[in-house]
């Protein structure tokens, strides 16, 4: 698949220009950054490090640099997985010195056909008969499809409610992990929580915002906060989501389902039963270096008996789907793919666990290219499954 290069000019805000070169100007150039950087590790140039991005930041945002397609590209590239902000000694938040890089660049035009659903539209057609080739029909097909997720509205628990949760829907994940939704909604309404799933919620804005488009970002996160105005706690789904809605809608309460579970679950007494085969996790960046709550996904998945979930790869390191990566920029997100992929065809296991779209989206692909026969799910469904009813 073609890269997309072609960009509409933004208009950076001064503000924003100044505030990212004080972030820049935190780092101290020790290069203790370079060996957690995927696509350090993978080109070895000192342009594909997060060091060498920030002095490409630096040149460009004071007007020392021109915005060429070699620059453009050394931005492009990075998949803003925060493990360099995790080993940071001088603490530098490398993703908004980039977010205001892209915005500098501009937008990618060409992007925002992927950025309204692409693989929405995908999966109805494949839905409809219709197949798709090449990777956008893979993707589009990899992960189980339940038949629709959960409308909009107010869903009660049978007892007395304990509060009121607002669930994200998520632009990609309502339509490629309705499942996952749907497995929401049972667990929250089997610990008596009420899920309001409000009309008028959209995108979270991640992908505007790490495209080159904050003027959109900000706009969905406005749609958001007034969707969501009723709720006590708002959950998403997908930790890239929840990690740009504590960035950006603080006062809302956001959190991570995972993390929440993980509290509610452990102190509950609703009972599970063992998982019909091996489990395999994978640890998304976002939740590792973005939220930094690796530790509850391993306590939450402690409520399933008789289960030892086995890794494939270091919490945090990158597969390689990183926000739209997985479409723009194939075959680096192939090539960092390919360790993961090794691991799982080594381990064999029957359920596959991830908590963020984009790279459940992306392994099952790729597991499904390789003829790997592994079910990728988000946890809550796997939880949902090994529910024991009736015992609350």
């Amino acid at each position: 698949m073609a890269r997309l290069v072609q960009r509409e000019r933004n208009m950076t805000e001064p503000g924003a220009r100044a505030a990212a070169l004080q972030e820049a100007d935190h780092c101290v150039k020790c290069g203790l950054c370079l060996p957690h950087c995927p696509t350090y590790r993978l080109y070895r140039t000192e342009n594909e490090s997060p060091r060498g991005r920030i002095a490409l930041t630096e040149g460009l945002l004071s007007g020392h640099l021109e915005a060429d397609d070699p620059l453009r590209r050394h931005i492009d590239h990075c998949l803003l997985c925060r493990n360099c902000e995790r080993h940071c000694p001088s603490g530098v938040r490398f993703s908004r010195i980039l977010d205001v890089a892209r915005a500098e660049l501009g937008s990618n035009t060409g992007l925002a056909r992927w950025l309204d659903n692409p693989l929405a539209s995908s999966a109805a057609r494949i839905a409809a008969g219709i197949p798709l080739p090449g990777s956008l029909g893979r993707l589009a097909r990899a992960l189980p499809h339940s038949a629709t997720g959960p409308a909009c509205g107010t869903h009660e628990p049978r007892s007395s409610p304990r509060g009121r949760i607002g669930l994200l829907l998520g632009c990609v994940t309502q339509h490629q992990q309705a499942g996952a939704l749907n497995a929401a909604v049972t667990l929250l309404n089997a610990l008596s929580y009420t899920v309001e799933i409000p009309e008028g919620q959209g995108c979270c804005g991640a992908l505007a915002a790490h495209q080159g488009n904050p003027q959109l970002a900000a706009r969905q996160v406005t749609a958001n906060r007034e969707a969501f105005g009723k709720a006590d706690r708002i959950l998403a789904i997908a930790s890239a989501c929840a990690l740009q809605m504590r960035e950006t809608m603080a006062e809302t309460h956001p959190m991570d389902i995972v993390t929440f579970l993980a509290d509610e679950l452990t102190e509950s007494n609703l009972r599970f039963q063992p998982p019909e085969g091996a489990v395999s996790l994978h640890v998304p960046c976002t939740l590792h270096n973005g939220l930094r709550e690796t530790e509850s996904l391993i306590r939450l998945l402690k409520v399933l008996p008789e289960s030892q979930p086995t890794l494939i790869g270091e919490a945090g390191d990158c597969c390689g789907a990183g926000g739209t990566h997985l479409l723009t920029q194939r075959e680096q997100a192939e090539q960092l793919r390919k360790p993961f992929l090794e691991k799982l065809l080594e381990l064999a296991p029957r359920y596959l666990l991830t908590t963020n779209i984009g790279c459940a989206l992306h392994l099952a692909e790729g597991a499904l290219k390789a003829g790997i026969k592994v079910e990728v799910l988000h946890p809550t469904e796997l939880l949902a499954r090994c529910l024991i009813t009736g015992v609350e």
